[in-house]
């Protein structure tokens, strides 16, 4: 069964309510003894971690609240079990643990996750950071993003960081600041890279990047200022802002709602976001992968071609891969994008333990 890219859509909307961050129900005594984590007794370096499968402690618990925030009669309902399959949701739960956690950046509280492969202590793990797309609260990082965007590099044996930015929740600005869209929240991506590093599970020689659409542009720009990442990947990301406004001018108004100066400064803000105006700082032995589809209405697949014989001209190690009629979301190639990224994280990961 295929999905269009239009329902594709409409299903993740559906599904968006659900983000467990809300509601601790207790979980019964098969999933509470499954999900004994490492974080248990000691959240550090993070200032709170909570088991993620404590909220549903069953797919039937979780398809529930997804029903129960819907319409029941609502058609597309009879779809969700095909996007988010049983298997997958129990998998899950047996072979990963599963955090959200809270950390400090700049003296704000930043939600985020954490996820890695269960039982194998002892061993250092390659650390991922992933960068989500969206702006303040649109595009937060949910349960089901987790499942169908984080979930399958944690199976492939990374240790995964994903930061909501500041501004989520938008609801109190003094405890959860506000998302410059590239301004200072990008410290709150850079702050992960420091924490991985506290983490006595994580591989601090093996430290990889991941950005989705908006997640592009902060990964390039904490990549700018943290020579020390491995490899980095981006699917359907935004390389030149201004330029492409001509593509989507609709993505002004979140720029002038959320990056400051815009409306005085927009040629340097946009600039300062772009990494086709600063590409030669980049690490120069950085390895750089770009993942596009070439009919994504939300980001120019011009950004990825340009950005690619950018990187060539300044020499720099770098594979573009465009996928022919696939959308923003890769939704007809999600599985291929995956094996994509950790192939090319593996081809640059250093033996354990050599820094």
């Amino acid at each position: 069964m295929k999905l269009t890219h239009a329902l594709h859509a409409a299903l993740l909307a559906l599904v968006a309510g659900c983000s467990g961050h809300s509601g601790t129900p207790a979980p019964d005594g098969r999933q509470a003894q499954a999900t004994a984590t490492r974080l248990a007794s000691n959240p550090a370096p993070f200032l709170r971690a909570t088991d993620c499968f404590s909220i549903w402690p069953s797919y039937d618990a979780w398809l529930h609240t997804v029903k129960a925030r819907n319409h029941w009669w609502n058609p597309k309902l009879l779809l969700v079990p095909y996007m988010f399959p049983r298997k997958d949701f129990e998998h899950a739960q047996q072979h990963l643990e599963c955090e959200a956690i809270a950390y400090a950046s700049d003296g704000l509280e930043i939600s985020g996750w954490m996820v890695l492969p269960r039982g194998e202590p002892g061993r250092r793990l390659p650390v991922l950071i992933f960068n989500r797309g969206g702006n303040g609260a649109f595009g937060a990082i949910n349960f089901p993003m987790l499942m169908r965007s984080v979930f399958p590099y944690a199976e492939r044996g990374f240790l995964v960081l994903a930061s909501q930015y500041r501004g989520v929740p938008e609801t109190d600005p003094k405890r959860y600041g506000d998302d410059q869209f590239g301004g200072n929240d990008v410290r709150d991506v850079t702050r992960l890279i420091a924490l991985a590093k506290q983490l006595p599970y994580a591989d601090p020689g093996n430290i990889f990047m991941l950005g989705v659409s908006r997640g592009g542009m902060m990964s390039f720009m904490a990549a700018r200022r943290n020579p020390g990442i491995k490899a980095l990947a981006v699917i359907s990301g935004a390389s030149d802002l201004e330029g492409d406004l001509r593509f989507r001018p609709e993505m002004e108004q979140v720029y002038v709602a959320r990056i400051p100066h815009y409306r005085t400064e927009k040629s340097r803000v946009l600039a300062e976001r772009s990494v086709m105006a600063w590409a030669a700082d980049l690490p120069a032995d950085m390895p750089v992968l770009l993942l596009h589809g070439d009919k994504d209405e939300r980001v120019s697949v011009a950004n990825a071609r340009r950005l690619h014989v950018e990187l060539d001209r300044l020499h720099r190690p770098n594979k573009l891969v465009i996928y022919p009629g696939d959308d923003h979301f890769l939704s007809d190639h999600r599985k291929q994008a995956v094996d994509e990224v950790v192939h090319w994280f593996q081809a640059a990961m250093a033996p354990a333990g050599v820094h």
